[in-house]
């Protein structure tokens, strides 16, 4: 489903481009199209624009708070890059008040869809209680999720994790991970 969401949304931004080069049209133009993509509720565009505000540029000057108000708009329909950056942004107060337990919400929209950063990244939350009840078979089975990914780090702080904890069996975290691939994953 990853690499699905992904090619879209590459395919969207090719074709978005393209159209401004066979048209001629400026940054303008382009911002024009994707905002107009966006406010129909396209969530790729809604997520484009949101980064388009994140980062600013040529045609747009930068404003955090737009670019908030466009992340979660894709975020609510699950984007997961958007729940990744949302996740990130909440746990560091970036552009926002700093609030862990948003950051574990987002974190686990996009968990939930296999993205192994906001795996590893939910993970940590849990090992640590930010946000959330401390669990480490909660942070152990999120971190074997990423780990399965190969996604770095997550390997290692899993192994670690795992000589700390007693009474916790391989097939019980492969059942917790089944059911949290399963939760619902819309916010």
């Amino acid at each position: 489903m990853n690499l699905l969401v992904s090619l879209a949304a590459m395919c969207f931004s090719f074709c978005l481009v393209l159209f401004s080069w066979q048209t001629g049209s400026t940054a303008d133009s382009y911002l024009s199209q994707v905002r107009r993509f966006a406010e129909a509720g396209d969530s790729e565009s809604q997520y484009a624009l949101a980064l388009l505000y994140e980062y600013g540029g040529d045609a747009l000057e930068r404003d955090q708070r737009q670019s908030i108000i466009w992340f979660e708009k894709a975020g609510r329909a699950a984007l997961p890059a958007a729940c990744l950056v949302l996740g990130i942004k909440f746990e560091s107060g970036n552009g926002v008040h700093q609030d862990y337990s948003k950051a574990a919400r987002w974190y686990g929209c996009a968990a939930r869809q296999d993205w192994p950063a906001a795996q590893l990244f939910l993970a940590r939350l849990y090992r640590e209680g930010n946000g959330v009840q401390q669990s480490n078979i909660m942070a152990l089975a999120w971190l074997g999720l990423a780990a399965e990914h190969g996604y770095p780090g997550a390997e290692e702080e899993y192994r670690e994790l795992l000589m700390t904890v007693d009474s916790v069996t391989v097939p019980v975290l492969k059942e917790k991970q089944k059911w949290l691939l399963q939760e619902e994953k819309a916010l």
